[in-house]
């Protein structure tokens, strides 16, 4: 299977596997940090508009936030992944726990193998619909200079590696250890 049908393939179930549960993970408003903050993913799939409409829980967060219908379109959605890269977490049917949905602006383009940031959102609290995990640019495109974003650390027997950006430090981005390691910046 080539990888773009793999990439579709992975999209398909995923949204699949979120429609068909009772009590989704919703993750295009949850987040393992602090909502508000920015975090960098890879793309890994890119979602047509058939699909994030099929998928009601998806569609009705994205609507609930007060994104219009006419802006959801073919890429409105991406799947990215958070952790890389060996193990199971490099094959289809990985651990889904890696994985998050981001809300990508009409402004945004983004390709299969991008790294982007996001800003990270929250479930529904208090009677509100929430804020979505959405793509604010893109940081580094597939095939550009290695050196600039990376998964680190960069051995890639290790499992748990996370995105990391040569700017990050400087820009005031942390790095958070334990379970869910990343870098993310802190809400200002």
């Amino acid at each position: 299977m080539s990888n773009p049908y793999r990439f579709t393939s992975l999209t398909l179930l995923l949204l699949a596997l979120i429609s068909a549960c009772s009590t989704p993970p919703l993750r295009i408003q949850s987040d393992v940090i602090p909502a508000g903050s920015l975090r960098v993913a890879q793309v890994v799939a890119i979602a047509k508009r058939e699909q994030i409409v099929s998928n009601a829980e998806m569609y009705k967060s994205i609507i609930a936030a007060g994104i219009v219908d006419s802006d959801v379109v073919d890429g409105s959605v991406v799947v990215v992944r958070i952790y890389c890269c060996g193990g199971m977490s490099s094959e289809l049917s990985a651990e889904y726990a890696d994985r998050r949905f981001l809300y990508v602006p009409k402004a945004i383009r983004v390709g299969l193998g991008d790294f982007v940031e996001s800003k990270v959102g929250r479930s529904p609290e208090r009677g509100d619909s929430g804020l979505l995990n959405t793509v604010t640019r893109v940081v580094a495109k597939q095939g550009d200079n290695p050196e600039s974003c990376w998964w680190d650390p960069k051995n890639p027997k290790l499992w748990l590696r996370v995105p990391y950006c040569e700017w990050m430090p400087k820009e005031g981005w942390v790095k958070q250890g334990g379970m869910s390691p990343a870098w993310y910046k802190p809400v200002p």
